[in-house]
Order: structure tokens, then sequence, then C-alpha cells
């Protein structure tokens, strides 16, 4: 797997001013995504300029608000668990308040009654058995983070690649790469490792495609 200091990421975004460079983001609390991590993948937005995204994960829409407000030209897609496929899910124990609290808190989505509300899409299923041929070949960008299960793990991976767009600049972002509360992530992208490219001091993973930029 590649190696890439940070900063040799961000200076892959070309710009004219640093007004250019300014990025929103809700300030984060103990449920939103890291600050670190969600910048990065701000710097994976701003080198590709996705007009489609796609998400594993939705549980509070934290992730999907913070692209949102910075991708004016976007369309969103986030799918999470619902109630059925929650009782049927395999889920490990370690994660699985996150599940509860995303179920918990569906009328408090952070995108919900904001002016982003109407690009994003929320789909709802198993990732396992969710139907992602209308999205084959359809996405910019597709951010990875759902079950952390090793079957999930997989089964995600495997969809993200197949609806990666093939005519457009486009990428894929893993999160919790190295958490060890998540080991599967990281024993997954290993086996994909020759494909990938992990940011130094972060827990994120990418794969780029239809652009040339020198990550050595």
């Amino acid at each position: 797997m590649i190696h890439i200091r940070p900063h040799k990421l961000f200076n892959l975004i070309k710009t004219d001013s640093y007004t250019e460079r300014v990025v929103k983001l809700v300030l984060p609390d103990q449920n939103t995504p890291v600050t670190f991590d969600m910048v990065i993948k701000l710097a994976l937005a701003k080198l590709i300029r996705p007009k489609t995204f796609f998400e594993f994960g939705t549980f509070l829409g934290v992730q999907t608000f913070n692209m949102a407000m910075n991708l004016a030209d976007c369309k969103f897609y986030t799918l999470d668990l619902d109630e059925e496929s929650y009782k049927k899910a395999s889920i490990l124990e370690s994660v699985r308040h996150l599940s509860e609290i995303h179920l918990e808190r569906q009328k408090q989505l952070a995108f919900l009654d904001t002016p982003y509300e109407t690009r994003i899409h929320r789909l709802r299923g198993d990732s396992n058995v969710f139907d992602f041929r209308p999205y084959h070949e359809k996405m910019d960008m597709i951010y990875v983070d759902g079950g952390h299960d090793e079957r999930t793990v997989r089964s995600d991976a495997e969809n993200a690649f197949r609806m990666l767009s093939k005519d457009r600049p486009s990428v894929i972002a893993w999160d919790d790469y190295g958490n060890p509360l998540s080991p599967a992530v990281k024993e997954y992208l290993d086996t994909r490792s020759e494909e990938l490219v992990f940011v130094e001091e972060s827990r994120t993973v990418f794969y780029l495609s239809g652009i040339a930029v020198d990550v050595s």
C-alpha cells in the first residue's frame, strides 16, 4: 500500500487563492466524524470535483452534511439500516450502539431541514443485500463507513468498485483503517494494498481512478 503524508495530498489541490481553499465543517462532538479525516475526504472531493456521491453508513448524517455544504453541484445518496434490516443484520458488538443511535435519531439527521436536504437521497436497508445495480458506474465519489464485520466490509468494497464512474475522475475512500474496534477493515484493505493509498496520521485509505497525480 502506498503511504502519503497529509501535506502531499493537500498540495495536490491547486488553487489561485486561499479563499478557494476554504471549507465548511460541523464543529465535532462525540458522534461526529474526526475532523482531520473529514478534511482529507474534502481534499479528495476538491481533487476530483464529484457530481455524484454515495455513502455507506449515514449514521447521524453529519458526514453527508459536511460534504453537501462544500459540493454545491453534487447529488448525494446515503445508505443505512432501517429497523427491519437492523434486526437481521450481522453487526459487531463493539459498534452495535452506533446503529442503535442512528435508528433512535432518524428525525434528527444533520442535513434534515437544511438547504442541502433536496440534494440528499436517503436509502434504507442492509448493504449486503441491497440492489446497487441502478448506481453501477455512476458514482464519482464513494465513502465507505458502513458495517465493520468481515462480510460487510468485503461486500461494500466490491459494490463500491462496481459503482465507480468510468468516464470521470473518481475516488473511493474508506474510514477506520487501523481502528482496533474494526480490525476487519484493515485486514480486508491490506489484501488490495497494491491499489490503495493510506494517508498517514489518519484512518483514511483511498482508491483514485481516472486522474493522474503523483501520490508517491
